[in-house]
């Protein structure tokens, strides 16, 4: 591969986007391709590579050039110099690459490899808290799959079509290959990864991209047509589509959030996918969600958390996150628990679930919320951690909690 002054360039200022003012790794990617419309598809997919696979090999890479510790354009471009001595490819003559001895790269990396926190390419704090929550054998291949990136997984809409028919024409008209997959009923999952977003069926909304574990979620409220559930914490509401065709959209449900552009992108999803089901409900000073209380069927509560099992996807949240940081979040789940529970019926069900796979903001914030004066008119039914490990997709966690009657 011949890297372009261009591409080159771009990467820079995306890395510095990133790396330098901590700003959100797909967005900064979404933004550099859309702001570079000459190139063409190939080196957008070059530019999109470099960068994620960066990102997640940071450590690593800074390691073995000797700039750990230094965010600066030097060593950006030390990381450009690793990416392509390690993927095999001729490093460029250019002045940026002179300073950097490229010959001992490959020696480093097999030297640093045998340390894990350079091999998985993360914080030291955060193998700590691994090895401390799983150990070490448990960790090892839990964030060596985490790692990975991640499997393209669509979910089928059954309002509109059926696995077997999407299947059948993602085949024949664009030549996708596809499998079904075991305990997911409505989902496929992509051979290769492929650019989705602009072919018919998606327009159309025959279906949704959502990771395999992530579709896991929903089904643990049990939904029924007729009765009413409130999605919490939303956002652009994957798990509120998920639930309307649960219950084949005769259900009421209504979507929290305190973002009022995700409940907007979640209404051009609900058109999109031909649901009528879904109501959003922008939560602020003004807005309160008192007026729902005890009204709920069942109440999911997708919580904000660290985002550490989602790094095949975001792996740049191990950068962005740190122990005060999941401090202040874990403070953050308590109050969302005491004030969404309230929303439940008796005998109603409440769904509590993260995008992590860490005791501290799974099964432990569950424990505190039952012996809380709230809590305590709940019960635990089951809770489970879905680790990546086991399937190859994200981790999570889910707990199902039935207030009494």
């Amino acid at each position: 591969m011949k890297l372009h002054k261009n591409l080159a360039l771009g990467i820079i200022s995306g890395l510095e986007a990133i790396l330098a003012k901590n700003h959100n790794a797909n967005d900064v990617v979404r933004r550099l391709l859309k702001s570079n419309s000459s190139w063409g598809s190939r080196d957008r997919k070059t530019v999109a590579k470099i960068l994620y696979d960066i990102i997640r090999w940071k450590r690593l890479y800074l390691g073995i050039v000797d700039l750990e510790g230094k965010n600066n354009t030097n060593s950006n471009w030390g990381l450009i110099a690793c990416w392509m001595v390690l993927n095999n490819h001729q490093l460029p003559d250019w002045e940026v690459f002179s300073k950097f001895k490229a010959d001992s790269f490959k020696e480093k990396h097999d030297a640093l490899i045998k340390i894990r926190k350079y091999k998985q390419a993360i914080p030291d704090w955060l193998d700590e808290k691994g090895v401390e929550a799983f150990g070490e054998a448990f960790w090892e291949k839990e964030i060596n799959t985490l790692n990975e990136p991640a499997k393209l997984v669509i979910r089928v809409n059954r309002l509109k079509t059926t696995p077997e028919k999407l299947k059948y024409s993602l085949h024949e008209k664009y030549g996708f290959n596809t499998k079904g997959v075991s305990e997911l009923p409505d989902a496929l999952e992509f051979e290769t990864h492929q650019s989705l977003i602009n072919i018919v069926e998606y327009r159309e909304g025959h279906f949704e991209i959502q990771d395999g574990n992530s579709q896991m979620i929903a089904p643990w409220l049990q939904p029924k047509a007729g009765e009413q559930y409130f999605d919490c914490c939303a956002g652009a509401g994957g798990k509120s589509l998920h639930l309307a065709n649960l219950t084949h959209d005769k259900s009421q449900i209504i979507a929290f959030d305190i973002f009022s552009s995700k409940l907007a992108e979640l209404k051009r999803r609900a058109d999109r996918n031909g649901i009528k089901s879904i109501k959003t409900y922008f939560v602020n000073d003004e807005n309160k969600i008192d007026k729902y209380s005890g009204k709920g069927n069942g109440v999911l509560i997708d919580a904000p958390c660290s985002g550490l099992g989602v790094l095949k996807r975001n792996p740049d949240a191990k950068w962005l996150m740190n122990p005060n940081r999941m401090k202040e979040i874990q403070v953050q789940q308590k109050q969302i628990l005491q004030s969404y529970s309230k929303l439940v019926i008796p005998g109603g069900k409440l769904v509590y679930a993260t995008c992590s796979i860490f005791p501290e903001e799974n099964r432990m914030q569950v424990d505190d919320f039952l012996t809380s004066e709230t809590g305590k008119d709940f019960t635990l039914a089951s809770d489970k951690t879905y680790f990546s490990q086991e399937s190859g997709y994200d981790g999570f966690y889910a707990a199902l909690m039935v207030k009494k009657m």
